[in-house]
């Protein structure tokens, strides 16, 4: 898949830092796991500070070196006795790391940037190595809600006061194109800067349906444990947009 992050890194906290509604669910499970955590999709650090923060040791991945750029200059940041954090450039299909971690999550469905069924099981397998015997792996998707997916495009624009830092007079334009019969969505942020000037970059999600990802973990070797209709760990519900998953992988023992 194509580094697309390198494009967004520079305005991607201008929209997302202010995101936390998934911060409890992660430290609750990371708590729970009691061992070094592995986060795909690490990008500037949102969550992975917050677990250090919080005492646990994180290793962070992403492709895109840009962003990880910005996550490292944020460690100096972190208090005394916070855990160890390492950032890795690497592609979430195709690493392999020497230590084993007790968990892996995914936030903020960045495992839909796997556009390919290849793509999934690769990324996968990948993290089912990367897991002790017993580990757990915790993710959030979005619902592919009918109402919302039965659009085949959709325009969104978001003035500069909706984002983190509106003094810099950064909007941001969104359009949507929607591809049904291949579970595509081509994102294309427009960032409106300053006199005029502009910066557009283009990401790419492959949508999955419940039984269709719960398929996928067992194929690779997972066992799913729940599957949540949000960050609070309440029932599943279609309707909820939101879609949290806990797996395990076999062997050792549970807590």
């Amino acid at each position: 898949m194509p580094v697309v992050y390198d494009r967004f890194a520079r305005f991607y906290d201008l929209e997302y830092s202010l995101k936390e509604d998934d911060l409890p669910f992660y430290l609750d499970f990371a708590d729970r796991c009691d061992g070094p955590v592995l986060e795909i999709g690490a990008g500037t650090g949102r969550i992975t500070l917050e677990l250090a923060r919080a005492g646990h040791p994180v290793c962070g991945i992403d492709d895109s070196a840009r962003m990880l750029a910005i996550a490292g200059k944020k460690l100096g940041g972190l208090p005394e006795g916070a855990g160890e954090v390492e950032l890795i450039k690497a592609d979430m299909r195709d690493f392999r790391l020497e230590r084993k971690f007790a968990l892996c999550i995914i936030p903020f469905r960045a495992f839909l940037h796997n556009l390919t069924q290849a793509d999934q099981l690769a990324t996968l397998a990948a993290i089912h190595r990367a897991l002790r015997p017993g580990g757990v792996l915790a993710f959030d998707l979005f619902v592919p809600l009918h109402q919302v997916l039965s659009r085949r495009e959709w325009h969104q624009e978001i003035p500069a006061d909706e984002l983190a830092e509106p003094e810099q007079g950064v909007s941001l334009t969104v359009d949507i194109e929607h591809d049904p019969a291949r579970q595509l969505l081509s994102i294309r942020n427009t960032y409106h800067q300053a006199e005029g000037k502009k910066s557009s970059a283009v990401m790419h999600y492959r949508y999955i349906y419940r039984y269709e990802m719960e398929a996928l973990l067992a194929l690779s070797g997972f066992t799913v444990e729940a599957v949540y209709g949000g960050f609070s760990e309440e029932p599943y519900d279609y309707h909820s947009g939101v879609m949290c998953f806990v797996a395990r992988k076999a062997g050792g023992r549970r807590r």
